[in-house]
């Protein structure tokens, strides 16, 4: 009994209890998929710190019908806007086929005539002269099986020249569908191989998986990368599904969920593969026709495999992936095609590995907690602990391809960590007083006591206050940016941004956030301040004269000008930590903020640059220039409200008296 008794006080026993209890608690918890969507997002930003463009293979690209096509005339003059005439299609795939192309993927599809005519002849004949094109089809829910006999039998024949053929040595639950969005039949008799685009995201709108072969009524379908993979490799797309489970093809053996669905392997973000715009593209094709020598050498597409898709922003073709930038759909399938090319697979460490992280991890953050009699020392062991085996899941997914669960292991560390350090402070006796009393002011006890005394985090709680709140926003930006490129845009609104919240810093105001092109700030919160509305007034001003500087460098610089509408207005506001329990921010709401908001909308019709609210104008009027605009109508007011042109400062910089 002694022994037993020893034993259970023993630090062996009582590590073994709590990194093994730990370990069972978030077991639990992971099979009920309470860490999935931190998981998922592990998973992304492994993407993103640890990308490897170096492998996109070079000899996938893609000749996107881009913004730049569709902002050139003479492309609208030939083809017309999204959705473009069906001889541009005719025209790529008759040269690339001239140039050598190994495949040609169309990421598009066919339905209804053309109203162009003759259009549709074209682009049959030239999916007809080599047998290397893939047409892309949809598929959903939506569909019902026909009625008519005749009907059914015709859809039966259709799909029956796409569908594959699958056999089974393990079971898996595919998505059946019951509707399909094909090509007309003259494309498909010219180009019969062909594959499903459908992507289905996760719940948080994220593409992180493809399903390579789809259930459709009574037949198997491809996707669209597995049917370019296949006429790639010159073999069928047949497929075998094996335990595992996963889909022998091609001697490859894609892994695969009970789903059906296959995890992507990103190489980088958007621009992994080498992108053509499509009227560059046709030029080149023109001029080599004529004999001259064309802008993109033939070379530039032999033996390559080509995807035609659209990436304009009109056309909504686009994902949300690991990466922050949007990605286009076309570079989602080519992405996919490499993956099964190269066999650069992504596999999930099976349950098994996951159990043994959890428990390993546990145990191990348990025990550091009676190595050593320093709090700051097993603290930073903890710390390292966590860190080394986040390295693992790190290397194992950067040289083997392996998703090796890494938030449920450190939430079992954490656990087990917070466990036994209770644990040891309960347990030590009296004579470990001193100890107990140092490992205390690293712990949440005494945190909670600094916070609860610390008045100024205190002032923070939600309430109200008399508080002045600036709203800024660009004037017509969407149409400055659709004339400009990208990287210019941003470049441009990096600078605008950065003077205006320089400005909000120098007057002493504070930035509550940017809604899209909008700034807004607010004065009088954190910390009081008396004379808040003037230094709001102070930095509208301010504002206006810094653009005016900003103005005259982007003019000479060749860029556009901007013009913004600054409103302001002051009264009682409810400021705080305002917010759900996962996010929280500091921040004011009420109805004179929303008002401030709507006085910055009126600008433009009042034409004025600077709008305040006559609350505004009453606490700086021995100090304001203003211009009276009368009384204006805003929504969420019954009565009209008095505004001003704030025109100037005593010692302050007047703003133009009018909006040009």
């Amino acid at each position: 009994m002694n022994f037993f008794r020893d034993w259970a006080k023993s630090k062996v026993f009582q590590v073994l209890v709590i990194g093994l209890a730990s370990g069972f608690i978030v077991l639990g918890a992971q099979s009920l998929g309470w860490f999935e969507t931190a998981e998922n997002k592990s998973l992304d930003w492994r993407f993103r710190v640890f990308p490897q463009p170096g492998k996109a293979s070079r000899d996938i690209v893609i000749i996107a019908l881009d913004d730049d096509s569709f902002a050139l005339s003479d492309f609208r003059e030939n083809f017309g806007r999204w959705p473009v005439r069906r001889s541009l299609y005719a025209g790529l795939v008759h040269y690339l086929n001239e140039w050598g192309a190994k495949v040609i993927a169309l990421d598009v599809i066919f339905q209804g005539p053309d109203p162009y005519q003759g259009d549709d002849v074209l682009l049959a004949r030239a999916l007809a002269e080599r047998p290397n094109v893939v047409l892309a089809h949809t598929l959903n829910l939506a569909g019902s099986r026909d009625a008519d006999p005749a009907a059914a039998e015709k859809m039966r024949r259709r799909v029956q020249a796409l569908a594959i053929d699958v056999r089974s040595e393990a079971r898996i639950s595919l998505r059946p569908y019951s509707g399909i969005d094909l090509s007309q039949d003259e494309f498909l008799a010219a180009a019969p191989r062909g594959g499903s685009i459908t992507i289905k995201s996760d719940a948080d709108g994220t593409v992180r998986t493809v399903t390579p072969i789809f259930q459709f009524r009574d037949h198997y379908l491809p996707s669209f990368p597995l049917a370019i993979a296949a006429r790639a490799l010159g073999r069928e797309p047949t497929v075998t599904i094996k335990p595992g489970p996963r889909l022998e093809f091609a001697g490859r053996g894609i892994p695969i969920d009970q789903d059906g669905r296959m995890l992507v392997r990103w190489y980088g973000g958007q621009g992994s593969y080498r992108y053509f715009s499509a009227w560059r593209v046709f030029n080149a094709a023109l001029a080599s026709e004529r004999g001259e020598r064309p802008e993109l050498p033939p070379e530039t597409f032999r033996d390559k495999i080509v995807f035609i898709g659209v990436t304009a922003a009109a056309a909504g073709d686009v994902k949300a992936t690991a990466f922050p930038d949007v990605y286009p759909g076309v570079e989602v399938h080519a992405t996919v095609v490499d993956n099964l090319l190269q066999g650069h697979f992504l596999r999930k460490a099976g349950w098994r590995w996951t159990a043994l992280a959890i428990f390993a991890v546990a145990v191990l953050a348990a025990a550091l907690v009676y190595l050593s009699n320093s709090a700051l020392i097993y603290t930073l062991s903890a710390v390292a602990l966590g860190l080394a085996y986040s390295s693992v899941t790190w290397t194992l997914f950067r040289e083997s391809g392996i998703w090796q669960v890494m938030v449920a292991p450190l939430v079992a560390g954490t656990l087990s960590f917070t466990g036994s350090t209770l644990t040891r402070y309960a347990t030590e006796g009296r004579e470990k007083g001193r100890y107990r009393k140092t490992l205390l002011k690293y712990i949440s006890p005494q945190l909670v006591r600094t916070i609860m005394q610390d008045v100024a985090w205190e002032d923070l709680r939600a309430e109200k206050r008399h508080l002045t709140v600036l709203f800024s926003d660009i004037r017509g930006f969407t149409s400055i940016s659709e004339k400009m490129p990208p990287e210019g845009v941003i470049r441009t609104l990096n600078e605008h941004l950065n003077m205006m919240v320089s400005e909000v810093f120098k007057h002493q105001g504070t930035l509550d956030k940017f809604i899209g092109d909008c700034v807004m700030a607010y004065w009088g919160a954190p910390l009081p301040q008396p004379n808040h509305a003037e230094l709001a007034a102070r930095a509208a001003l301010a504002m206006i004269e810094g653009l005016e500087k900003l103005n005259k460098k982007w003019q000479s610089e060749g860029r556009p000008v901007l013009k913004v509408g600054v409103g302001l207005n002051t009264g009682e506001m409810l400021f705080g930590n305002i917010g759900s329990a996962q996010r929280m921010d500091f921040t004011v709401i009420g109805d004179n903020v929303n008002l401030g908001s709507r006085l910055e909308s009126s600008t433009k019709e009042l034409q004025a640059t600077i709008v305040i609210s006559e609350a505004t104008y009453n606490e700086i009027r021995d100090l304001a220039e203003v211009r009276p605009l009368g009384s204006i109508s805003v929504k969420g007011k019954e009565q009209e409200i008095i505004v001003y042109e704030l025109l100037g400062m005593k010692d302050a910089p007047a703003a133009p008296k009018e909006a040009s």
